[in-house]
């Protein structure tokens, strides 16, 4: 099904008459993830589950405005002890406790074309995906949360864990990474052989200024012996003339 939408099941309109008639509260017992995809040859309307469900969410607690109740679903990938694979959501419903304690689901939203990954929970990366909902259940009407909604997070709560929670996390991490990287003898050859031929200077240079010397300064290297005529084998690796 590509169609980006939401409808209210078959049961779900027979349950909010129930609580119009006899003036019940309407229990909401879970928010559900999936990533399954209606057929199109069954109408949502008619679904009484996800297609495929993956995952729970939350919400906020309900707001009223006359005889419509607003709520925002929310899934988080640090929810039930996270998330330990990422997944498409394609749909997700809000499920309701009917009279005779079993469950109804009041609620079926699908996102069409435009689904939304989430990804695995992990200490440096927090994926949260937020769905605002409305249902008309009647003026007056109470709804229950049946679930902990305190959960839910503002995008001032998900800053706050940010700076708090994976800012700490992170810097450790990348400390960690950086003294093993300053220990590493493989690291920097570049630098290292740079340093080395500035180190062979200096010490020449000392050896210059440093060294009193009477009468006139010189200094003999072997380094090249092209321009001397000897007698012998001239030992290039050792720098030396051998007999």
């Amino acid at each position: 099904m590509s169609q980006y939408g939401c409808t209210i099941p078959r049961r779900g309109r027979e349950l909010i008459a129930k609580i119009l008639a006899a003036k019940i509260p309407l229990k909401i017992s879970r928010i559900m993830m999936g990533q399954g995809v209606c057929p199109d040859e069954v109408f949502p309307g008619d679904l009484e589950d996800l297609v495929e469900p993956v995952a729970a969410g939350t919400s906020n607690e309900p707001t009223y405005d006359g005889d419509t109740v607003h709520i925002t679903v929310e899934y988080r990938s640090d929810l039930n002890g996270g998330l330990d694979h990422g997944f498409w959501i394609r749909e997700f419903g809000v499920f309701a406790q009917d009279e005779d304690g079993s469950e109804v689901m009041l609620y079926y939203g699908v996102l069409g074309d435009y689904p939304q990954w989430v990804s695995a929970y992990s200490t440096t990366g927090l994926d949260v995906r937020r769905y605002p909902i409305s249902i008309t259940i009647g003026e007056g009407a109470e709804v229950i949360i049946d679930y902990s909604p305190e959960a839910f997070m503002t995008a001032e709560d998900v800053g706050a864990y940010c700076t708090s929670v994976m800012l700490p996390a992170f810097l450790v991490q990348a400390q960690a990474q950086i003294d093993a990287h300053n220990t590493d003898p493989q690291a920097h050859p570049a630098i290292k052989a740079d340093f080395n031929a500035m180190d062979a200077r200096m010490s020449l240079m000392e050896l210059r200024y440093n060294t009193e010397v009477s009468g006139n300064p010189f200094t003999a290297t072997f380094e090249d012996l092209s321009k001397l005529r000897i007698e012998g084998v001239w030992n290039a690796a050792q720098k030396r003339v051998e007999f």
